[in-house]
């Protein structure tokens, strides 16, 4: 008999139509793990406060997608109360194996609420994010604290907690009590099918949720170099703007820098059209604070193409600095434009860069490799 597994995580509310890099990790690894013989069945709660057409959906012989309607206020403060209620009621229905929440945030807190076999895996250092983005306000503060004590409360009472990289893993180190172990996220296969790149017009691309935490501005600005010394270079801007006022401060900015002919900003797209503006750029890049392992950078590399990147959290871990792209460090604008100036005008070591950056993608994001060895990581929980 196999295991029964239920997973709560983010998941795509429509076939195809992926936000953000959560979505684009569980949407890989769902079918990766179906795949495995050990696997019998696998249901994914997906909490979500939007609207969706359908309450249930499969997703093969062996999957199983439940749209459940989620906690709209207070979920940290509360425990996730209302959420946790639901989920009780379903384990209880299902009786799983295993329960694997993706974030130790609130899913991570709901997963460990209602089952003692819980595999919780490490999306980003979500009390550190929050720590970064509070100001001096009192409601802010607030808010950090009571995220702080409920990642503490999470990591305390996972029995596996599954870390991404080995800087996220570092970052935590002393606050896991159970089995910490290492998986990389998967990348999906279509991005691999993208590979090898061939030649492209002098185009970058940025994908990536527009906020503060990836230091837009930053990349703006070096970017306003490179259009000194390229001046046909182009930058097309991907990804959710979840708050307007910040997006047209952008914007304002961009037009400031005098790069409104350079700069395309296109805002939410589904995974096609990621792939297609993958397919047509030189280089991704990105000149984040903080990150803990970009869904994007391990896309670009799985597509073939070199990065350029400021060097934080897990980054260094993903890039072969001279190799595969580029590592400056954080503020660093000059050096990322003469990095960024390096790649387009030089189409052959873009190209090398590439096929070492698939290379190394291969080895380390494939999605029946990173579906092995979570398998091998319940069948541990469950003592099997």
């Amino acid at each position: 008999m196999g295991l029964n597994v239920v997973m709560i995580a983010t998941y795509p509310l429509e076939p195809g139509r992926i936000v953000g890099g959560i979505e684009s990790v569980t949407s890989t690894l769902v079918p990766a793990l179906a795949a495995r013989e050990e696997i019998d069945s696998l249901t994914v709660l997906r909490f979500h406060t939007g609207e969706t057409t359908v309450h249930t959906r499969s997703e093969g012989p062996k999957v199983q997608i439940r749209y459940l309607r989620g906690q709209s206020r207070l979920g940290v403060a509360s425990g996730s109360f209302l959420d946790v209620r639901q989920a009780r009621r379903i384990i209880a229905e299902l009786d799983p194996d295993v329960v694997h929440a993706h974030e130790i945030g609130l899913r991570g807190d709901i997963a460990t609420q209602v089952s003692a076999n819980t595999v919780v895996t490490v999306h980003g250092l979500v009390h550190l994010e929050t720590k970064l983005q509070a100001r001096a306000s009192l409601k802010e503060r607030v808010r950090y604290y009571l995220v702080a004590a409920m990642v503490r409360r999470v990591l305390r009472r996972a029995k596996v907690v599954v870390s991404i990289s080995d800087y996220d893993a570092k970052a935590l180190a002393g606050l896991v009590r159970g089995t910490h172990v290492s998986i990389p996220n998967p990348t999906a296969p279509e991005f691999f099918a993208l590979a090898p790149s061939g030649p492209t017009e002098q185009r970058l691309l940025f994908a990536g949720v527009l906020s503060p935490r990836k230091n837009p501005e930053g990349l703006l600005r070096a970017f306003a170099l490179v259009a000194q010394r390229v001046p046909k270079a182009r930058l097309t801007v991907v990804g959710p703007q979840p708050d307007p006022d910040y997006a047209r401060g952008i914007r304002e900015l961009t037009t400031r820098l005098g790069l409104d002919e350079q700069v395309e900003f296109i805002g939410m797209v589904d995974n096609d059209r990621l792939r297609e503006e993958l397919r047509q750029a030189r280089a991704v890049v990105l000149f984040s604070h903080e990150e803990t392992s970009p869904t994007i950078l391990a896309q670009a590399m799985a597509a073939g193409k070199p990065v350029v990147s400021s060097r934080v959290g897990g980054i260094g871990e993903m890039v072969a600095e001279g190799e595969s792209g580029y590592l400056v460090e954080p503020e660093d604008a000059s050096a990322l434009a003469e990095r960024m100036v390096r790649l387009l005008e030089n189409q052959d070591l873009a190209m090398e860069f590439g096929t070492r950056a698939h290379a190394l993608a291969l080895e380390k994001f494939e999605p029946a490799a990173v579906a092995q060895r979570t398998v091998e990581t319940y069948l541990r929980v469950a003592g099997m």
